[in-house]
């Protein structure tokens, strides 16, 4: 058999910041955080949420109005548009569907992943990542009446300390938990005093990340679990 030399292989191509930034905004279209008809926020701040840059969130937002998922409306703002998440998206992730048998199970497993996530994070996380959960949190403090926003900056909160852990397996399986729960977590962060409770688990998380406490990290990430496993729970009671 002929040898293969490197002419045989093409290259493997990593997604844009920009894909990865439409690819979120669908994640929450999918999910239903982002419903027909919501506004998003501007751009700038959608940019600071994600921690990218303007002109990538902006081609994102081109590629999303090309194919469909949002609009703009005369007068200015870009919108949801009524297309159903499920023509739009294809076989991008199929997920469990979250009820009230399953509820307590899923977020069973976010306290023991998380919590080991929280206490790998505190181990192995570097100053500048540290410096960028501040700079969300800082963020986060003025989108408390905003949670689209707020849902937004969330994402990349929690993304960014699995990530710290430098496991890929751990980001992956946090992730798919974390998009298991959006669906009700879109009506959690419309109930008075929830976003204001995640800002403030979010605050002693970062804290004790900054003290390179693993046990407090740990336990921080777990009392956050907790909360938000409460009021999942109430936002279900509220659908139905």
């Amino acid at each position: 058999m002929a040898e293969m030399g490197p002419a045989d292989f093409e290259p493997i191509e990593r997604s844009s910041v920009a894909e990865q930034v439409a690819k979120k905004l669908l994640d929450l279209v999918r999910t239903k955080n982002l419903k027909p008809g919501d506004q998003l926020p501007p751009e700038r701040e959608l940019a600071a949420a994600m921690q990218v840059s303007r002109p990538s969130v902006r081609e994102a937002l081109r590629g999303l109005q090309i194919l469909g998922v949002l609009k703009v409306r005369q007068g200015g703002g870009i919108f949801v548009s009524s297309l159903e998440a499920s023509d739009l998206l294809g076989p991008l992730q199929l997920l469990i569907t979250l009820n009230e048998d399953n509820v307590n199970a899923l977020y069973e497993s976010r306290k023991l992943i998380d919590g080991g996530i929280g206490r790998m994070a505190a181990e192995r996380i570097t100053a500048e990542e540290l410096a960028r959960l501040k700079n969300l949190l800082v963020l986060q403090r003025g989108l408390l009446d905003d949670p689209i926003g707020f849902r937004v900056s969330d994402v990349e909160f929690h993304r960014r300390i699995a990530e710290a852990t430098e496991n890929p397996f751990l980001v992956r399986v946090s992730t798919s938990l974390y998009i298991l729960g959006m669906e009700y977590r879109r009506i959690a962060a419309e109930t008075p005093g929830v976003l204001g409770q995640s800002f403030r688990d979010h605050e002693q998380i970062l804290a004790a990340l900054e003290a390179r406490d693993p046990d407090a990290a740990e336990a921080a990430m777990v009392r956050h679990m907790t909360n938000v496993h409460q009021s999942t729970v109430d936002a279900m009671d509220i659908k139905t």
